[in-house]
């Protein structure tokens, strides 16, 4: 390694697959400095968000796996068969089994809390399977409404946020707090604009330094650096319909619209106006439209991956057609979520129970 020059070798690294990074780890100490650097795993993250990763997860949250559509040929309209690889979950007492994906999550880091039981909030990284708890906040009968996760590029710091309705005598008040991961430390900020309710509390996505929730009348957005928020309209002429999901695809905002059982029509946000990407009212295969979702946005390929019951297909949006995969190894019914992997280290390391699906558990040590 000494006759390499060492930002070659940096360079070289910086294109290495995420998982593939944490066992280098092991190669050297000089490696294992590099590999855990703050800078080198912050560019290490921004070249790796491109790469296109789903989460999958069974239907009780006992098991994850994950799977590459970086393996998928898009080019080729001949049936492709896929497998996925299984992922060691965590399992301890008094953290919160993986909820039914999407969760909330920002550059391969995942909130996990539960929306009814206040006190049980960490973060975790499925990869290096590191987490950390968060103290319970100060407040006096809270009623959560929205919690997210977010990175603030200015101050280098990834930040958690939860909005609470708080009563004030015959009046209530969106109270919203930002967790700090640098300062490990609760702050109140500016309360969030009214009519907050969003169905899931969860329900937030992360994009470009801003957290977006979706709101009955509009998008509510926190920017994390100004730690303002801001209010964004719903695409124009909206309907009625029966159902809205808010996602963070291919570095654009994506709402989709379902109406009835008939028809989705899919939205992207570009220059802060909603742009149509299509309407929808055909399904390859069988099943109700409620049952399909986006789950990743190949912008420069016009495609658009998506999970319809138990299975999953793309469709081409510049050459009309949709595409049916075949993924080895799924359970019977699965959430999924796209995921980046990341290198970010978390301050708790322990041992982990990895529960299989026979109800097994064996021991597996982090380090």
């Amino acid at each position: 390694m000494s006759d390499i020059p060492s930002d070659l070798y940096h360079n070289i690294l910086r294109r290495v697959p995420t998982d593939s990074l944490l066992r280098f780890r092991t190669v050297c100490k000089e490696w294992r400095r590099l590999i855990d650097d703050p800078s080198f795993i912050r560019s290490h993250t921004n070249n790796q968000l491109s790469s296109a990763t789903l989460l999958i997860r069974n239907s009780d949250g006992t098991r994850l796996y994950s799977l590459s559509l970086d393996s998928l040929d898009y080019n080729n309209d001949a049936h492709q068969v896929l497998d996925v690889i299984p992922v060691q979950t965590l399992y301890r007492k008094g953290v919160p089994r993986i909820p039914e994906l999407p969760v909330a999550s920002c550059n391969g880091l995942m909130l996990l809390s539960e929306p009814y039981i206040e006190k049980t909030w960490l973060v975790w990284n499925p990869l290096t399977r590191e987490l950390h708890k968060l103290p319970e906040p100060d407040i006096k009968y809270p009623r959560l409404v929205g919690s997210g996760i977010g990175y603030d590029s200015a101050s280098d710091d990834y930040k958690v946020v939860r909005v609470d309705r708080l009563y004030l005598g015959n009046e209530s008040v969106y109270q919203t707090r930002v967790y700090s991961l640098k300062t490990k430390s609760w702050k109140v900020i500016e309360d969030c604009p009214r009519h907050f309710p969003v169905p899931n509390p969860n329900a937030s996505v992360f994009l470009n330094g801003v957290i977006y929730w979706r709101s009955y009348e509009f998008v509510i957005a926190l920017d994390l650096e100004t730690e303002h928020y801001h209010k964004l309209p719903l695409p124009p002429c909206l309907g009625n319909p029966f159902e809205t999901h808010l996602d963070a695809l291919g570095g654009f905002l994506v709402l989709s619209e379902y109406y009835s059982m008939k028809r989705i029509d899919e939205w992207v946000m570009k220059d802060y106006e909603w742009v149509k990407l299509f309407s929808f009212g055909g399904v390859y295969g069988s099943g109700f439209m409620w049952n399909l979702r986006p789950v990743a946005y190949l912008k420069s390929k016009g495609q658009l991956f998506l999970q319809h019951d138990k299975g999953f297909f793309m469709l081409d949006m510049q050459k009309n057609f949709a595409k049916k995969f075949t993924i080895d190894g799924l359970p019977d019914n699965f959430s999924s979520q796209f995921f980046p992997r990341s290198l970010f280290r978390l301050d708790e390391s322990c041992d982990v129970a990895v529960e299989s699906t026979a109800g097994m558990k064996n021991k597996y040590n982090q380090r």
